[in-house]
């Protein structure tokens, strides 16, 4: 998603927008790409990092869901579980 930062000159971050928008005029802003999965990481606000030229926008991973993390418990459970029959079963084999 493409997005414009306007910005202080903190790194606060006065807004957000996407779509067709006009760019300020004298004050600072950026247009940044969020990558699929990535938000932007704001600590009080403050989002952009100013003390790198030009200045970019702090991204972070958008942290999983609830689903999305049971979901992973059920699959390592799965796996185990599959794991553990496999030994039963190999211990279970009689030896000739």
């Amino acid at each position: 998603m493409n997005a414009l930062l306007i910005y202080d000159s903190t790194g606060y971050i006065i807004s957000k927008m996407s779509g067709s928008v006009r760019e300020p005029q004298g004050i600072p802003f950026i247009w940044v790409e969020i990558p699929e999965g990535k938000q932007i990481k704001t600590t009080d606000g403050i989002g952009v990092d100013v003390s790198v030229t030009p200045n970019v926008a702090i991204l972070e991973d958008i942290p999983k869901t609830e689903t999305e993390l049971n979901t992973d418990r059920m699959k390592a459970l799965e796996q185990s579980n599959a794991e553990m029959m496999n030994m039963i079963a190999t211990m279970a084999t009689p030896t000739v």
